[in-house]
C-alpha cells in the first residue's frame, strides 16, 4: 500500500480516546494517509454506501462496539461485492481468543489485531499493518498468519 498517493484509512470505534490516540499515531507516521473516522458501525455502512464519498483503501474496525458489533458490521460489509477488495483489520480491545479470530477470518477479515497499550506499539503497529501487501496477503489467506503481531 506503501506506494499509493494519499491512502484512506477509516477506524471504527465507539471510543473517542481511542479514535483520538490512533489519528496522533498515524500522523507522527508523517506518511501521505487521509484518515477518518466512524463512531460505529452504522455509521460506517452509511458512509460507504454514500456515493458522495470515496470508498477507503482499508478499514480498521473495533469489534467490541454498541449498536452493531464490529462482527455484525463485517458481516454486512462483506455481503456487498463492492467492499470485498477492502483489507479489514478486525480489532479487539483486549486478546486474540481463538473464537474471536476464527469468526473474523470466516467473516471475511483481512487480519486481526490486540489494541496496542503504548503509543509507540500502537504507531510500529499500525506502519506493519499498512506496509503490508493486501492483494498478495488476501490471495494466500490462511488462520495460521491471520493474526498480526509486533
Amino acid at each position: 500500500m506503501e506506494n499509493k498517493e494519499n491512502i484512506r484509512i477509516l477506524l471504527t470505534d465507539d471510543d473517542e480516546d481511542e479514535r483520538e490516540f490512533f489519528g496522533q499515531a498515524i500522523a507522527d507516521l508523517h506518511l501521505n494517509y487521509q484518515v477518518e473516522f466512524c463512531k460505529n458501525g452504522v455509521e460506517l455502512l452509511d458512509r460507504l454506501y454514500d456515493k458522495n464519498t470515496d470508498i477507503p483503501d482499508i478499514i480498521f474496525l473495533d469489534l467490541n462496539m454498541p449498536i452493531l458489533s464490529g462482527f455484525e458490521t463485517l458481516q454486512k460489509i462483506r455481503e456487498d461485492n463492492r467492499f470485498k477488495n477492502i483489507p479489514i483489520i478486525a480489532i479487539y480491545s483486549t486478546s486474540a481468543t481463538p473464537d474471536g479470530v476464527k469468526n473474523t477470518f470466516k467473516l471475511g477479515a483481512n487480519a486481526y489485531i490486540v489494541k496496542p497499550i503504548s503509543f509507540t506499539d500502537q504507531k510500529n503497529m499500525l506502519k506493519k499493518v499498512i506496509e503490508i501487501d493486501w492483494i498478495e496477503k488476501s490471495a494466500n489467506a490462511k488462520i495460521e498468519s491471520f493474526v498480526i503481531t509486533l
